[in-house]
């Protein structure tokens, strides 16, 4: 291994050590989030078909909540990871320079929408707790609870496309990784 090859695998390795606190908080939460989810759902199940008269009708309503909480939190992870569905076939054809404004040009659209979802989600969730808005179930459940999902989701989004744009305005290469 040349001097060039252990310089650049240090490097990718401290990156991965600065990155790896919010990389692991983000896979417990939405892995959590989905395994609770995927745990109603078999008791559910489980239930409904061992004793039907003793199935729980709220059971389908948790679910929801707990794989939008797990999707809205990846958010940030995707946005982290450069996974985001693009359209990047002809910015990878220009040269360097120009592709780099491509890139940094479009962590800025994304800043700036991620941001966007994060106010007014957050607008629609004051409005859902002020209004005390209940689930229409027998499980009564706040809905500002749910609905804080997509600011919360949006405002790690966010936070990434700051880390992105941070380092693909003030590095001299750009990593796509967060």
């Amino acid at each position: 291994m040349s001097v060039s090859e252990v310089a650049a695998a240090s490097a990718h390795g401290e990156a991965a050590a600065r990155r790896s606190l919010l990389d692991r908080i983000d896979a417990v939460l939405v892995g959590g989030f989905a395994a609770a989810a995927l745990l109603v759902c078999a008791v559910n199940v489980l239930i409904r078909t061992v004793a039907p008269q003793s199935a729980f009708d709220w059971g389908d309503e948790v679910q929801v909540y707990l794989v939008i909480w797990a999707v809205c939190l990846s958010f940030g992870a995707v946005t982290a990871a450069n996974r985001h569905v693009r359209a990047d076939l002809f910015v990878e054809l220009l040269p360097p320079g120009v592709r780099r404004a491509a890139h940094v040009l479009s962590d800025l659209l994304g800043f700036g929408m991620s941001a966007l979802l994060t106010w007014y989600g957050a607008a629609v969730t004051l409005d859902g707790y002020e209004f005390g808005d209940l689930s229409t179930t027998t499980l009564r459940f706040p809905l500002w609870i749910y609905l804080l999902a997509l600011p919360v989701g949006a405002g790690l989004m966010t936070l990434r496309y700051a880390i992105r744009l941070w380092r693909g305005l003030f590095s001299a290469g750009r990593s796509g990784v967060t």
